[in-house]
């Protein structure tokens, strides 16, 4: 479709992909504690919880054994994590990238870790570089544990990232049900959007997630908000093909004709990608079925350039004017043509397609098919009585194009 848009589950940590540093070596501190607390981790990563834990008393300063602490949660070591605080390692220390120990612990999913954590007060919206908080990954995590534990420690349940992605839009992104639950049980705000203008609703509906869907529209989540470029729920429901969020949003009296900036309708977009479970619920909730885009693309345009058959079945059921013709006064008959889709071609000429209709350069639809080379078009529009000498504005015949085009045997 034309208008295009970006969905992101933010955060996503810079160290993904990279080893763990930390965050003191660019200082150059290099004391037995230091060198101890990368003994520590490094035994950590091993899985030698034991003799991690051994080495424990020789680290000194709460900010080296917050390095430590740091790499018993990413490691997920409970023991570890609870004599870490037990000896006063900095509850808050982050790494390079900002991400804490209860960031970690929330990205991993470990409830253990959160609470020994929460229990030793870390600060339970401190934020990482790119404005992740805890309850935020936990959200993308799926965990509703965590979640918990976070809001039952008074986590700001609307505290966004850098992007502007919320924990409600981070779990609607991520189509974690029960976490969508309970933020919504929280207060959270229900239509709060990204910069980019994507609001929790059109994230679960670019997602397909029915159950997601349900729960926003029975928290009154507004139903036609759209983007910066006018993509409303509908429309992304429509343009990936979910034909039960399409229903929930129709169900709830959403606008079904509300186009982007473009003038992408809910069924131009249903039709150009052959969602045609998408494009008979839509035409049951009386969508214009001839409303054209920016540039003239009526669905019917959009579904016989695809190929679409069955598309093309249902808008022409629906009356569909069949020769609506795009800026350029290119029609339906004419795309199909020049795309090769003779099932179309027969469904259009059926139809009583203008079988000789010209672009605006003065090309027919037989013209489109010889320099395509398509035998089976050329034929279906032949035996519709096409004009066989009808030129362009540039004095080509149909045979001189396929002459030229090398097609001999049409």
């Amino acid at each position: 479709m034309d208008a295009k848009w970006q969905l992101s589950c933010s955060p996503v940590r810079a160290d993904d992909e990279t080893e763990w540093e930390p965050p003191f070596a660019m200082e150059g501190l290099v004391s037995d504690s230091f060198v101890t607390a990368h003994a520590m981790v490094d035994a950590l990563r091993r899985g030698d919880e034991a003799k991690a834990v051994g080495l424990i008393d020789r680290v000194t300063g709460a900010a080296h054994l917050g390095l430590c602490l740091l790499g018993a949660c990413e490691t997920g070591h409970p023991t570890c994590t609870k004599l870490l605080l037990a000896a006063h390692a900095a509850v808050d220390q982050a790494d390079s990238n900002g991400t804490t120990p209860l960031i970690v612990a929330c990205d991993k999913g470990d409830g253990d870790c959160v609470q020994l954590l929460l229990a030793a007060h870390a600060a339970v919206d401190q934020a990482d570089s790119k404005g992740g908080t805890p309850l935020i990954y936990a959200s993308i995590k799926g965990d509703g544990d965590c979640v918990q534990l976070l809001l039952a420690a008074h986590a700001v349940v609307d505290q966004a990232d850098s992007k502007g992605g919320t924990p409600l839009y981070a779990a609607c992104c991520k189509g974690n049900v029960y976490c969508v639950l309970l933020l919504l049980a929280a207060h959270a705000v229900v239509d709060q959007a990204a910069s980019n203008g994507n609001t929790p609703l059109i994230t679960a509906c670019d997602k397909g997630d029915g159950g997601c869907v349900r729960l926003l529209l029975a928290a009154h989540a507004v139903i036609d908000q759209a983007t910066s470029n006018g993509v409303t729920p509908l429309l992304a429901a429509s343009d990936r093909g979910h034909g039960d969020c399409v229903q929930l949003l129709l169900g709830a009296y959403a606008v079904v004709d509300q186009a982007t900036s473009t003038g992408t309708t809910p069924l131009r977009a249903a039709c150009g990608k052959g969602h045609g479970g998408c494009v008979q619920l839509l035409l049951g909730a009386h969508a214009a079925v001839d409303q054209a885009d920016s540039k003239g693309v009526t669905p019917l345009y959009a579904a016989c350039d695809r190929g679409h058959g069955d598309c093309v079945q249902l808008l022409l059921g629906a009356y569909a004017v069949v020769d609506q013709a795009t800026s350029t006064g290119v029609t339906p008959l004419y795309a199909a043509c020049d795309k090769g889709h003779g099932g179309c071609v027969r469904l259009l000429l059926a139809a009583h397609a203008a079988v000789n209709q010209a672009a605006c350069d003065g090309t027919t639809p037989l013209i489109a098919a010889c320099f395509k080379g398509d035998d089976g078009c050329v034929q279906l529009l032949l035996a519709a009585h096409a004009a066989v000498d009808q030129a362009d504005s540039n004095g080509a015949t149909p045979l001189i194009v396929a002459c030229i085009k090398g097609h001999g045997d049409i």
